[in-house]
């Protein structure tokens, strides 16, 4: 009994070690780390895998905050006592991004402890430490900048920005046109047959996951059309994963998926035409990389903002498909 007690014991610690927390900020940027403690107007962290220093940012600038057992803090648009809960898409365990304009960079400067309000769940316990907020910067002379449905078109590489990181420095961008095809053409009892396609947050490794079972079962990349249309494109670019897809649906939209800005999504298809590329429409329906739980099923998404958001269908359905490349 004491030597399972300890091994328990073990694992939890490893557990705990490991796990990490994600904080999506409303301007769409991702971060991993560890919660220490939220307040009625911030949240206080430290980067994954360390201790110090410890980060704190305003609850306005952050959309929501996920835990290592999959429950979230979502936060939204206004400051509240507590954080509410927002009805996410079936399946889905991506990010709610938002449209913001604001660039931020942490820098360190004192600030007070103050005692947890509510403890989410993971919780870790605060250090006592210097604190690191965020202020409004420039960026520096000759350094670009993007936002959210600019034409990122650098070294042979041209695309839409649907996604941010690093303040508007690096990120996804979403090809400008766009095509109808099949996720794969296998025959049916073939197509029951998982791919190992199943990331939802990155879709360059479904991309390797589908070139190493084409290699291990003697097929070629015709034989999955969607991701050879992209692969086509050059390197680097990629079918998304659902979770990219969902996302760049959600910042196409001006960043919620319940209230769509007619003004953003104006200015994104305005730029994508401008640059020569086809509009994104609220009607279609675009494939992922990622496959379903059950085999024969990938899921998709679509560019509008009436649920369901995120469904499964045949692989061998014709969807609508835009390459992702990251920058």
């Amino acid at each position: 009994m004491r030597t399972f007690m300890i091994f328990v014991a073990t694992m939890l610690f490893a557990f705990s070690a490991s796990a990490q927390d994600l904080l999506v900020k409303r301007n769409g940027e991702q971060m991993k780390v560890k919660v220490l403690k939220i307040t009625k107007k911030n949240v206080e962290f430290v980067r994954h895998g360390t201790e110090l220093p410890i980060y704190k940012l305003p609850i306005s600038d952050i959309e929501y905050i996920e835990y290592p057992m999959g429950d979230r803090d979502t936060f939204g648009r206004t400051v509240s006592s507590e954080p509410t809960t927002q009805t996410e898409p079936k399946k889905w365990h991506g990010p709610v991004p938002t449209h913001d304009g604001k660039l931020f960079v942490e820098i360190e400067e004192p600030g007070k402890q103050e005692q947890p309000a509510k403890q989410p769940a993971m919780w870790h316990g605060a250090v006592q430490n210097k604190v690191v907020t965020s202020v409004e910067v420039m960026p520096a002379e000759g350094e670009t900048i993007y936002s959210i449905g600019d034409i990122y078109d650098k070294n042979g590489i041209k695309g839409v920005v649907v996604m941010l990181s690093d303040g508007g420095r690096h990120g996804l961008i979403m090809s400008l046109d766009e095509v109808c095809l099949a996720w794969c053409n296998l025959h049916r009892k073939q197509q029951k047959r998982a791919i190992g396609a199943t990331d939802r947050y990155d879709g360059q490794k479904n991309m390797v996951a589908v070139e190493k079972y084409i290699a291990e079962n003697g097929l070629s990349w015709s034989n999955f059309p969607a991701f050879e249309w992209c692969r086509a494109k050059g390197e680097g670019w990629y079918l998304p994963s659902i979770n990219e897809l969902w996302s760049a649906g959600t910042m196409y939209l001006g960043g919620s998926r319940t209230i769509s800005n007619r003004k953003v999504r104006k200015n994104f298809n305005d730029n994508v035409v401008n640059a020569g590329g086809t509009p994104l429409s609220g009607i279609m329906i675009y494939h992922s990389s990622t496959e379903d739980k059950d085999a024969r099923y990938s899921l998709y998404s679509h560019m509008n903002s009436e649920p369901p958001y995120i469904q499964s269908g045949y692989k061998a359905d014709d969807l609508f498909v835009r390459a992702f490349h990251k920058f």
